[in-house]
């Protein structure tokens, strides 16, 4: 795509940010003319100086004129410091506001989208993507708007002093021009390179720190130098390009300008000679060195548009990303009954449409029930908890939520019902009570501390330093298996849910808590709604029902005593072995 197209696009999807801060962009706008007009009128007034006063001996005269220069050069200053603050305010401002809009997408974003999307590369989008972007704003349209009207206003001065050095020093603008557009292709391609290979970095970042635990395990360590090492040499190879592109650009640039001052000092010579004034001279040669300062200066703002367009696709890229699982026009509020019931109706789901994961599943669970879901991993057991948060839609069939579809639920209001805890829970940077209320307003420290009682969490809660106010670090790292296990219980009975999955959240808990946790399932599960994968024989003979999966089809249902009886595949899964008995 062309760049000019790039730019329009950008300045489009900007156009409604830059409408929440239209004082900003006028006050800058005012301030920008006005500190070019000051820059540009200061020559101006030497030259009256020098010809005007000067050469008679006036010195009233002088001394008038450089109060005037003085003022000018005060008032152009002070301007400057505001006109700086301005622009880098806006540029914070829109920075501010598409993070914010970033973030908000991020939490509408299917899970589909964090299937098939690196960490890493989010987290660029966040960050130096959005970064890119406000410096193309603040630090390059506002530079480059400022430096044209400059231009503009040098030009006219030029002019007006002597139209034949004008159009002497304006000769050399067409080799700038070329120059300028054979080295934009490489310089554009190299940004492109620059931000893939940062973004990959990022990700193996990412990925090799929240691994390290595994690196050292498994002693991956020179593996895992090697992957960053060629991301690493990708990004100096691109930027190399950008390098390589801008030591032949700027040289060329420079023999352009300097060029256009040749023409000029060859034409005031031969054309002219005496008939320019003292101060004219002076004045067209002030304004020659201004005039090619900003235009060097948008040359160098070129490799800024470059880096912000290749950001701005990404950004977007993301922004514009489908948000596969939206809230009905017409939503149905369901009444809290405290118990939820489930109806899977011939269901069929697969993340890739043509690799189905389940297949024609039909199932009941009446409100109160507790199941069991049984089946060797990729079974599809893990795929209907999701599908019953409503993580995804299916294909084929219906699921029915206390008789209503789920597709007519708020989705929100939905999962508010709904306590998943999986087998190893995530913990937030924060407090113990911050991970328990997940900064809910609507929870109290109360309710906090009545949830650790009843999951069995309060004991080891109280024996920390600062009890509730604990700072857990990143994913818990100083707790063990079952406090975190504990912690997610606590989370779950806290929102009072009217239907609680437990995804293997009884297994790799440590002996000294598993009579705790077996205490917590008991708690978390009465009177509600349960389904619970799990491998331990003693939780799934207390359910009421048992489901075998076997790829992606329930294939048996029943009591743990009528699926033995039935001798079939559920009596292979059993852990205990096939003579396990009830």
């Amino acid at each position: 795509m062309k760049t000019p197209e790039r730019k329009g696009r950008l300045f489009r999807r900007l156009i409604p940010t830059l409408k929440n801060h239209l004082f900003l962009v006028a006050l800058g706008t005012l301030l920008m003319i006005l500190v070019d007009a000051a820059s540009v009128i200061q020559p101006w007034l030497v030259k009256t100086g020098i010809d005007r006063y000067v050469r008679n001996g006036d010195v009233p005269g002088l001394t008038r004129i450089s109060i005037v220069l003085a003022a000018v050069l005060i008032g152009g200053f002070l301007l400057q410091v505001v006109f700086t603050i301005t622009v880098q305010y806006l540029g914070q401002r829109l920075l501010y506001d598409l993070r914010m809009d970033l973030f908000r997408k991020l939490m509408r974003l299917p899970t589909s989208y964090f299937d098939k999307t690196p960490l890493g590369k989010t987290l660029t989008h966040i960050t130096n993507d959005v970064e890119a972007i406000r410096e193309f704003i603040s630090d390059g349209i506002v530079t480059v708007a400022g430096d044209v009207l400059k231009i503009i206003f040098i030009a006219a001065a030029m002019v007006m002093l002597s139209p034949r050095l004008a159009l002497a020093a304006f000769i050399t603008l067409p080799f700038f021009i070329v120059a300028t557009s054979l080295f934009r292709k490489s310089i554009r391609t190299g940004f492109r390179g620059v931000r893939k290979a940062n973004s990959d970095i990022n990700t193996v970042l990412t990925e090799t720190i929240g691994g390290a635990r595994e690196i050292q395990v498994f002693q991956t360590k020179s593996e895992r130098a090697d992957v960053f090492e060629v991301c690493n040499n990708n990004y100096l190879s691109a930027y190399l390009k950008v390098i390589q592109a801008y030591a032949l650009y700027f040289p060329v640039l420079e023999i352009v300008s300097n060029a256009g001052m040749i023409l000029v000092l060859f034409t005031a010579h031969m054309f002219m000679g005496t008939a320019l004034e003292a101060g004219v001279i002076f004045a067209f040669f002030a304004y020659i060195n201004m005039f090619f300062f900003p235009l060097r200066q948008m040359a160098e703002k070129f490799n800024l548009f470059q880096s912000a367009m290749a950001a701005s696709e990404r950004v977007f890229y993301m922004l514009d990303q489908p948000e596969d699982i939206t809230d009905p026009e017409n939503p149905i509020v369901l009444p809290e009954t405290g118990k939820m019931e489930i109806h899977f109706q011939n269901v069929s789901f697969g993340y890739d449409p043509d690799q189905p994961v389940l297949k024609n599943i039909t199932f009941s669970i009446d409100a109160g029930e507790k199941i069991a879901f049984v089946g060797v991993t990729g079974s599809g057991k893990t795929t209907v908890i999701k599908l019953i948060n409503r993580l995804y839609d299916i294909q084929e069939g219906q699921i029915l939520i206390n008789n209503t579809d789920i597709r007519q639920l708020l989705v929100g209001e939905l999962r508010k019902r709904i306590a998943t805890i999986p087998q190893d829970p995530f913990l937030f940077t924060g407090t113990i009570s911050d991970n328990i209320s997940l900064h809910r307003p609507s929870i109290s420290e109360s309710d906090i501390m009545k949830a650790a009682e009843k999951s069995r969490a309060r004991q080891f809660i109280e024996n920390l330093p600062h009890g509730y106010s604990e700072e857990v670090l990143e994913s818990g790292k100083r707790l063990s298996v079952g406090q975190r296990q504990l912690l997610a219980f606590t989370r779950a009975l806290v929102s009072d849910p009217e239907l609680v999955i437990l995804d293997e959240a009884t297994a790799n808990i440590d002996s000294e808590t598993e009579n705790l946790i077996e205490h917590s399932v008991e708690e978390i599960t009465r009177n509600r709604t349960a389904i619970i994968i799990a491998h331990r024989l003693s939780t799934i003979r207390k359910v009421d029902r048992i489901f075998v999966f076997h790829k992606g089809k329930l294939v048996e249902s029943g009591t743990h005593t009528e699926l033995l009886q039935k001798n079939g595949l559920y009596k292979k899964f059993l852990p205990e072995g096939p003579a396990a008995n009830p």
